[in-house]
């Protein structure tokens, strides 16, 4: 009764919120936010709307955020200033934003605080040493924005991340220069206790998040649209509430490229490279699965399904295939999964061998 609703309702109460209007704003800063989709929605292109589950795990992350808040106030720590509006502006341009709060420790340091609530795959990404790169962006405005106008001292911040399928917590201690603008890292640690220092930092990021906003500004006034950063196939466009629109006409756009271009110079030991990992690769799966067969075929002739080999356990397990009676399945349904989408594969020709 309830299950089958919930997400229609997300759905129908997201209709409102394709009228949203495009402004620069913190939340939108980074560099990894796709810029072509800023300018569709800047040039009030119709919105394709999100499936009301997805809605449901944006929603998630607000409730994510209102318990870690619940946690730290029983700490030591004060988080105060929550939804602070916080202004930083730079060569006449001017974006508005909130932060989540400001956290001071029992020492009574204040630091500059946001939460983001992610997945798995991501946290995992992350903590391995890939960087939240919109998320510190966002960050790094706001730590500029309150040294310009509310408190100097708060030079450093943290981004604290939670894993919303596991609860486990990350967080990236940073410090922000504002006369070289540069975020600076520090550490990052997780739930278990372990710290990893980082060194090195981001120079001119807020410069950078104020130039990409003029660009998209620029792309508005002309009407024009940029190149796509993203493959179709990638998440951003996935989940892009223009993604349709954008590569509707792609196929034409893919007749049109031109076939006899001069690639840089440097691009022959990228594409040698790839061609020597494709052929590793090849011969690797060719030799795993001879001594696989090999493997399987002692097995049979010792008439076993389970066996052991020194230190490992050898298993045989029987998988079953079948087809689908596609009278037995609802039309839409088979529609669906015979849907054509698009991808580019990548071929590669040696204009040196045979002559």
């Amino acid at each position: 009764m309830i299950a089958e609703i919930l997400h229609k309702i997300a759905a129908m109460e997201n209709e409102s919120e394709n009228d949203r209007p495009y402004y620069p704003r913190p939340s939108l800063a980074g560099p990894e936010r796709c810029i072509r989709q800023m300018v569709y929605w800047g040039l009030k292109f119709p919105r394709q709307p999100f499936p009301g589950r997805t809605l449901h795990v944006f929603s998630d992350g607000v409730w994510h955020e209102e318990l870690t808040a619940d946690w730290i106030r029983k700490s030591a720590f004060q988080l105060h200033s929550e939804q602070m509006k916080v202004v930083v502006a730079h060569n006449g341009m001017v974006l508005t934003g909130h932060t989540d709060g400001i956290l001071t420790d029992p020492l009574g340091v204040d630091r500059a605080y946001e939460h983001k609530g992610i997945n798995h795959f991501s946290f995992q990404r992350y903590w391995n040493g890939a960087l939240p790169l919109d998320n510190l962006t966002q960050l790094s405005l706001y730590m500029k924005g309150l040294q310009d106008e509310a408190n100097p001292e708060i030079v450093e911040g943290i981004l604290l991340i939670k894993n919303k399928n596991t609860s486990q917590y990350m967080e990236y201690l940073v410090a922000y220069d504002n006369p070289s603008d540069t975020l600076l890292f520090k550490q990052r640690t997780n739930s278990l206790g372990e710290t990893i220092d980082m060194d090195g930092g981001i120079e001119n990021i807020c410069k950078d998040a104020f130039d990409k906003f003029a660009k998209v500004e620029e792309y508005i006034r002309n009407k024009t649209l940029p190149k796509r950063p993203y493959d179709m196939t990638d998440w951003h466009c996935e989940y892009c509430p223009y993604g349709g629109l954008c590569w509707e006409n792609y196929e034409q756009e893919f007749d049109e490229l031109t076939t006899d271009h001069d690639l840089p110079a440097e691009f022959a030991d990228k594409v040698r490279y790839y061609q020597e990992l494709g052929g590793h690769m090849g011969d690797m799966k060719k030799e795993r699965d001879q001594l696989s067969k090999e493997i399987k075929k002692a097995m049979h002739d010792a008439e076993a399904k389970e066996g052991r080999a020194g230190e490992y356990v050898c298993k045989l397990s029987l998988q079953k295939r079948s087809g689908w009676d596609e009278s037995k399945i609802p039309p839409n349904i088979i529609e669906i999964a015979k849907t054509v989408s698009m991808s580019e594969r990548l071929t590669i020709s040696n204009t040196k061998k045979g002559g």
